[in-house]
């Protein structure tokens, strides 16, 4: 009598949320999703705002792809919560929800940690106010956005464009940030830290983005310029100091990027501590993907 060979097991099953606009992801997804076939998950992309995924079906589900949410934020939260009660989600939707809106700037400087200055605009601004006497150039963006969405850099004689973008973006149900433009970001451009599982792993260099007198522009990620870099011992500790505060008021992550920028006196300043859909570059450090896909596993055993 022939032996029934017993079935494998199933192999976990993992998802990464993503937007329809940009279903693979960035250029190192195959490096990601190799390594975590390397160490026994079977990944994919799934939309996020697709009704007919079943995610219940996955074994952990990774948010950081869903690059739309700031265009449908409650939508977006409510996913959250959803898929939460189904199936591990990373970050965990407390990490998620606070980050989703950059005020988390002003905790982290009641905290203690270098920041980039910044002005909060809400509903009670009027168009006709008193522009911000400042020195230098000004920096505007919704708090709640992401990739360069509605942001833009403001010089001496701009003043009323700036005003009519303020109150554009507050007539929208938006609300503003101000920041002092950090001239030094023209020469030495911005480093972005990766932190996987809380722990160090890679950092990258961005060149400026932002132009003069260019105005809001509809994308600015097609002239984003990256390259591999390291970071010195007081933007390492700066970077961790962001980080470990936020973890002690939200608990652990699973991925983070802090980008820091330099301020006129060469402190590393905050500019975005992104724990919720940063871009990780895993081209510029291949080894990163193995360890990030590590603690993936680890994760969805929690």
């Amino acid at each position: 009598m022939a032996r029934t060979r017993p079935a494998r097991p199933a192999r976990p099953r993992l998802a990464v949320a993503v937007s329809a606009a940009y279903p693979d992801l960035r250029e190192d997804w195959p490096l990601l999703q190799a390594a975590l076939a390397d160490a026994g998950l079977d990944a994919t992309t799934a939309v996020w705002t697709d009704p007919d995924v079943v995610w219940s079906g996955f074994d952990l589900v990774l948010a950081n792809g869903a690059w739309d949410n700031i265009h449908r934020p409650q939508e977006f939260l409510a996913w959250v919560d959803a898929v939460a009660g189904q199936v591990p989600l990373v970050n965990s939707p407390t990490v998620l929800r606070w980050n989703l809106d950059k005020h988390y700037l002003a905790e982290l400087a009641s905290a203690g940690v270098a920041t980039v200055p910044t002005e909060w605009l809400g509903p009670g601004w009027a168009e006709a106010a008193e522009w911000p006497d400042r020195p230098g150039e000004t920096v505007i963006k919704p708090t709640v956005s992401g990739g360069g969405f509605e942001t833009a850099r403001y010089g001496p004689g701009e003043e009323d464009e700036a005003r009519a973008h303020v109150a554009r973006l507050l007539a929208s149900g938006r609300t503003v940030m101000v920041q002092p433009y950090q001239a030094a970001v023209d020469a030495g451009g911005e480093i972005g830290l990766i932190f996987l599982g809380g722990q160090f792993s890679h950092a990258i260099s961005k060149e400026a983005l932002l132009r003069p007198g260019a105005g809001v522009r509809a994308d600015l990620m097609e002239d984003l310029r990256i390259g591999a870099t390291r970071p010195d011992v007081v933007q390492l500790a700066t970077a961790r100091n962001a980080l470990a505060i936020a973890e002690k008021l939200l608990g652990p992550t699973t991925y983070a990027r802090v980008d820091l920028v330099p301020l006129a006196d060469g402190t590393p300043a905050v500019l975005e501590l992104e724990l919720l859909d940063p871009a990780l570059f895993f081209e510029t450090a291949p080894e990163a993907a193995a360890r990030f896909a590590q603690v993936l596993d680890e994760a969805r055993l929690r």
